[in-house]
């Protein structure tokens, strides 16, 4: 029979602690006292917050009593035999044995984090847990404004569901929605990858306020479409009613009076005179009837029906200047119901017609002011300059509201925000100054976060401000390096053919790739090993130095792995491509033999090669 495990809870904690550059952050700890034995054990849970796999932790148990006063250290206890991946949780079916029977208390501090690839974190400061990472529920943050943050998600196809937490943002971190730490260099969610950038604007409650004040007004502009168009549909059904109860009751009249007279004469008569083709047939005939039919269709206000009929009659008295007047009061109609933009693009859409070119001008004007009103600066903004009326007070106000928005974008740091709007503002006060400072800022984010192509494209736009040029210049073999990404996101390959293959030493062909988001892999081609891969990461390219990425401290840096030794833009090699590169052995990079990759330069003057 089994004995029965006989366990007693001392302390039991559910945290989520972490401290600035630690690999590792703590989930949880439990202090128990084991019966059966008559010992305490400790047990903690943790969790990989760093790129590289996991192997190996040492750390230390401060002990306490009940009173939390220190009185033992449990000194390197250690957690082995794992591969841990990045946001694993590891450790909580390790226990270790205390020593003192008076600990009621514990803390675990990391002495030494070792990774698969052998890299060795040691917390030299012995910094302890301090920094909590617990997240409010991002439904009580944003409140009512929380369906608008998920129509955002929806438009960018992000699945809101994952995003339950408020996000962070520290100089050292930022843990995004979906309650996942990343570290400050990275752009996009480790977990659920959604964008750092966009999440700051769209937890943004004054952002999240002007969008849902922005769908509220598309809402009801819906709806008043709507109801107009009911009304107008109501009135439609109810002349189309009248017409055919008066010749229904005419038809009546006419059937009783051809029983009393035996007569046909009035009907037999207007067909003559419309067959004839004389004046009374154009006065009295069916032109007559449907100009009168339009003209009380207009003067109901049923201007669509109206103009329907006179469009079919153009060539009777007035009726193709009708056509025009039943837009032009239609659009009057809508001015005075407060519905500029629409009575604006009617006005146009008849520009030469009486004064509907000024009144055009003048509900745009009034549109534009709505829109002041309702907070849309840049949307006014955008009209007054399509009617060259930045002249206009609402105008100017505009500017100073766009100008403080931007300058408070760029104090969050929401740098893509800010540069959109100083663009905007153009030369207002220094606003060109700042759109230029907050590109350089978003280029120089692109690159650290590996973006290589957006940050060129970037740095090209902006020749000639601070030191572009000479970055530009550091970058431009990153820029060949990249140049025949394909549109698809498809790396730029190289090749280098007899070389030694690294296993068996036969003659081989080296096949290395470079995406313009910063990835790069080696691979040999050997007729004896077939192709496989030998090392894969993340680079940089500086000046004549190739750099590949390692990890300190959980963080990632750089490390030199070739030197570029030549630039041939005139090679061609068995397959056509039109540059070759010669620099150290990026593969066995301990030697100082060379090797030369051949690839190609894509710019307008030159057709890719494949």
């Amino acid at each position: 029979m089994e004995k029965e495990e006989k366990k007693q809870l001392l302390e039991e904690k559910n945290i989520h602690l972490w401290f600035a550059g630690s690999p590792v952050s703590l989930q949880s700890m439990k202090l128990e006292l084991d019966m059966n034995v008559g010992a305490i054990f400790a047990y903690a849970k943790f969790m990989n917050v760093q790129p590289e796999n996991i192997k190996s932790m040492v750390c230390d148990i401060i002990c306490y009593d009940s009173l939390r006063t220190q009185i033992d250290i449990l000194r390197d206890c250690v957690y082995d035999g794992f591969e841990i991946k990045r946001n694993e949780e590891f450790g909580t079916k390790v226990p270790f044995k205390i020593k003192n029977q008076q600990t009621r208390n514990i803390e675990f501090v990391i002495k030494s984090v070792t990774t698969v690839s052998g890299q060795t974190w040691v917390n030299r400061e012995g910094k302890r847990f301090n920094m909590s990472l617990v997240q409010e529920s991002i439904f009580n943050v944003q409140a009512s404004l929380h369906e608008q943050f998920i129509r955002n998600c929806q438009k960018k196809d992000i699945d809101h569901t994952k995003l339950i937490l408020q996000p962070k943002f520290d100089d050292d971190y930022w843990l995004c929605a979906c309650g996942t730490l990343n570290w400050n260099d990275e752009h996009f969610c480790c977990s659920c990858g959604v964008s750092k950038e966009w999440l700051a604007e769209n937890v943004d409650k004054q952002f999240l306020e002007i969008k849902n004040k922005e769908r509220q007004d598309e809402v009801e502009r819906y709806r008043a479409q709507a109801a107009e168009q009911e009304r107008i549909d109501k009135e439609r059904q109810k002349e189309e009613f009248k017409k055919r109860k008066e010749a229904y009751e005419q038809q009546l009249k006419k059937s009783s009076s051809k029983k009393r007279a035996g007569k046909i004469v009035p009907i037999i008569l207007i067909a003559v005179l419309l067959a004839g083709g004389g004046t009374a047939g154009v006065i009295y005939g069916l032109p007559y009837y449907d100009y009168r039919t339009a003209m009380a269709e207009y003067e109901k206000g049923n201007y669509d029906a109206a103009k329907a009929k006179f469009e079919k009659i153009t060539d009777y008295r007035d009726s193709s200047e009708m056509v025009y007047q039943c837009v032009y009061s239609k659009a009057e109609s809508y001015s005075a119901a407060g519905s500029y933009q629409s009575a604006a693009e009617m006005f146009m859409s008849i520009d030469g017609f009486s004064d509907a070119a000024e009144k055009y001008v003048a509900n745009m004007v009034l549109y534009a002011d709505k829109l002041y009103q309702e907070s849309k600066y840049i949307d006014s903004m955008k009209i007054f300059r399509e009617i060259e009326r930045t002249e206009e007070e609402s105008y100017k106000n505009c500017q100073e509201k766009v100008y403080g928005q931007a300058r408070r974008d760029l104090k969050k740091q929401i740098y893509k925000r800010a540069y959109e709007k100083y663009s905007f503002l153009g030369d207002y006060k220094d606003s060109a100054e700042n759109a230029n400072q907050c590109l350089y800022v978003l280029a120089k984010l692109d690159y650290e976060g590996l973006d290589y192509k957006s940050a060129l494209e970037k740095y090209q736009s902006m020749k000639g401000y601070k030191d572009v040029d000479e970055k530009l210049k550091k970058y431009s073999l990153l820029e060949k390096l990249i140049s025949a990404v394909g549109s698809d996101g498809s790396p730029s390959v190289w090749n280098v053919y007899d070389v030694d293959c690294p296993k068996c030493g036969r003659k081989a062909e080296y096949v290395l790739e470079f995406g313009d988001d910063g990835h790069y892999s080696f691979g040999v081609s050997c007729e004896n090993d077939g192709k496989y891969a030998v090392k894969n990461g993340k680079f940089r390219i500086e000046d004549k130095v190739l750099y590949e990425d390692y990890y300190v401290e959980g963080q990632m840096k750089f490390k030199k792995m070739a030197e570029i030794k030549k630039v041939d833009e005139n090679a061609s090699d068995k397959e056509g491509k039109n540059i070759s590169i010669t620099m150290t052995d990026p593969i066995n990079n301990k030697n100082e033999s060379t090797i030369k990759i051949y690839g190609n330069i894509i710019s307008d003057e030159t057709v890719s090669l494949g």
